[in-house]
């Protein structure tokens, strides 16, 4: 058990509600794979399904891997639905290298990822349709699957989505979306550095982090024993709260909670729910949203866990980051700082230091 939240680099540990919500997209994912049948590779790109995919390899123990694969496109190629990425040797090798063949053949490929409101995900999945197509893997071709986490209908419809039944109107569903989207630092808990398709063209291939791996699994070990001692005593919980969510529960009942059941105000779409005023006027809205629910949610957590709140700490830790990465800018920034205080120093030592004029003449007597 850490001291306090933010020991381990996170922002704040997961919540139950968090796991609800883990459970209730694996749930969904399970279900639809054993009814198309095979044997399916869970796939999480980029950095924001990691949390998904680690709950996913420890509490039902099966494959899932994290391929840092990032897709640009612009709002004109948003519009157009997806973008044909360019497929050659580098494309390739790079695939290769984190995705073996070995490993795809004569499996269904799923293609987690969150779903803002870009198309990323749907030009990866024609990307991997291309590659398995090269490689010989004709009939894997054919079932390359997306999993889209989101709240757009648009893409948990799609042919090739296995997220039809994913209802952003579950607490449990809307709770997930907020932590990809911004209660999750991504920087603690996701193993490979962002990546760009002119690093892959350039033929890098990035490297897996592995005190962050181990800090992702721990945190994920902590939060399922925080919610049922072990993982079959949390996966027994998780499946009653689910098969129950129908029923009228007791709001206090710790047991039983109404994690998967549909939020009082359905339709509110995560905009609206992340609406507020900016406290920093110099903060992009995007920014100021995430800084708020961190904050938040680092607060909740704390009190869930019964340890103290660690905010100092981690925005400590954020800034010894940025000096880290911007050493040029940090000094320059520091020295501006030092010269800005002692200014504002010698003016009020200035200000107080001047003695008042005393008039203690007598004008009656003068006149």
């Amino acid at each position: 058990m850490p001291k306090y939240v933010g020991e381990l680099g996170e922002n704040r540990l997961f919540q139950k509600k968090d796991l609800a919500g883990f459970y209730y997209v694996a749930r969904l994912l399970l279900d639809e794979a054993r009814s198309l049948g095979g044997e399916f590779l869970f796939v999480g790109l980029g950095r924001s399904p990691v949390v998904v995919t680690e709950f996913l390899r420890q509490l039902f123990e099966i494959e899932a891997v994290d391929f840092p694969l990032s897709i640009e496109t612009t709002k004109k190629e948003y519009e157009e639905g997806k973008r044909e990425v360019p497929y050659d040797e580098s494309m390739s090798n790079y695939i290769e290298k984190y995705l073996p063949r070995k490993e795809l053949k004569g499996r269904k490929l799923v293609l987690i990822d969150y779903v803002d409101s870009g198309y990323s995900l749907m030009s990866a999945q024609a990307l991997m349709e291309v590659h398995l197509e090269k490689v010989g893997l004709h009939e894997e071709a054919q079932h390359v699957y997306i999993a889209p986490l989101t709240e757009l209908e648009k893409f948990l419809q799609h042919d090739k989505s296995v997220l039809k039944k994913f209802s952003p109107d579950v607490s449990a569903a809307h709770r997930l979306l907020k932590v990809l989207k911004a209660t999750i630092d991504k920087e603690p808990f996701a193993k490979f550095p962002r990546t760009s398709e002119a690093f892959i063209r350039a033929g890098k291939f990035p490297v897996s982090d592995d005190v962050v791996e181990q800090r992702l699994r721990a945190v994920m070990k902590l939060a399922i024993q925080h919610l049922g001692e072990n993982e079959k005593g949390a996966l027994e919980k998780l499946e009653l709260a689910y098969k129950a969510s129908g029923k009228l529960l007791l709001k206090n009942d710790d047991d039983n909670q109404n994690w998967f059941r549909l939020r009082k105000n359905p339709g509110r779409t995560l905009e609206k729910t992340f609406s507020f005023f900016p406290t920093n006027p110099n903060m992009r809205r995007s920014d100021s949203d995430k800084q708020h629910l961190n904050y938040r949610y680092s607060r909740l957590s704390s009190e869930e866990y019964g340890i103290p709140d660690g905010v100092v700490s981690y925005g400590f830790g954020q800034a010894q980051g940025y000096v880290s990465r911007h050493p040029v800018q940090a000094t320059v920034g520091a020295i501006l700082s030092i010269l800005a205080m002692l200014y504002i120093f010698m003016l009020f030592k200035g200000l107080f230091a001047v003695a008042p004029v005393l008039d203690n003449s007598d004008r009656i007597t003068e006149l």
